[in-house]
């Protein structure tokens, strides 16, 4: 891994934790699209806009298990613990920070 210049070590460290809630909020989202086309196919009538679902369905389904992927590689790339731990700290702070300025 390079030396950053100017990343310090708890940037990168808030990076992949934003990074990886970023993944894990994609896929519930493909989850809870999946459920939904589920559900309206079990009573739309047989057309276009059926076959328009079903389409959505696999492609929802593929990108799932690519954010699987995604999300298996990326926590192999988490920081120990400790680190974690305080990189979500720092990241809670800001956060509530923002909103109180909003």
């Amino acid at each position: 891994m390079p030396d950053y210049q100017f990343l310090s070590q708890e940037e990168q460290d808030e990076i992949i934790v934003e990074y990886l809630k970023a993944q894990e909020r994609d896929h519930f989202c493909h989850r809870i699209n999946l459920e939904r086309f589920d559900a309206m196919l079990q009573s739309l009538p047989e057309g276009e806009f059926k076959n328009h679902i079903v389409n959505l369905r696999e492609e929802t389904a593929k990108r799932l298990i690519e954010v699987n992927s995604i999300i298996g590689a990326t926590k192999r790339q988490l920081p120990p613990q400790e680190r974690l731990d305080a990189a979500k700290a720092r990241l809670a702070a800001k956060l509530e920070s923002q909103n109180k300025t909003a």
